[in-house]
């Protein structure tokens, strides 16, 4: 089939998991095909200073290290595409999955890291507030707030 190719393995999502996995596979010589999917390096590059990941001492920018994840992907042959999956198939191996371009891909193994998106709750202060005081996310951003009273919604 024309609109068809077959990959050892394919990931999906291009974060910190999935650019993690693409250097992995990339190592292991299994020729891996990753699907950057609608955000490039994930939100983290939303993210301006990242202090709690290892390999940065001093922090680094959340865009800055995902540049760097994605350059050490690519150094061990990553096939880096743009573009999102949108179906998959995994009754039987291998596996199909569906681009948003409608190419399918056949694999023998699929990663899937698609990782988290924010979601709020549309009020107008949000967007204003972002980054100092308003957070998506307690895990990363908790530290900041110890010992002060705190709101959680969702």
């Amino acid at each position: 089939m024309e609109n068809r190719e077959h990959v050892r393995c394919l990931i999906v999502g291009s974060g910190p998991a999935g650019y993690t996995a693409a250097i992995y596979a990339g190592r292991a010589n299994l020729s891996p095909v990753e699907y950057c999917g609608i955000q490039t390096g994930g939100q983290l590059t939303q993210t301006t200073v990242v202090e709690n990941f290892p390999g940065y001492p001093e922090g680094v920018d959340g865009n800055q290290m995902m540049l760097d994840l994605r350059k050490q992907a690519e150094r061990f042959g990553v096939d880096m595409r743009e573009g999102s999956i949108v179906k998959a198939d995994f009754a039987s191996q291998p596996y199909v999955l569906t681009t948003d371009t409608g190419v399918e891909i056949e694999a023998d193994t699929v990663i899937i890291a698609t990782g988290a998106s924010a979601k709020y709750l549309g009020l107008d202060d949000e967007k204003k507030y972002n980054g100092q005081g308003v957070s998506a996310c307690a895990t990363c951003d908790g530290f900041f707030y110890r010992k002060r009273t705190v709101a959680v919604v969702g």
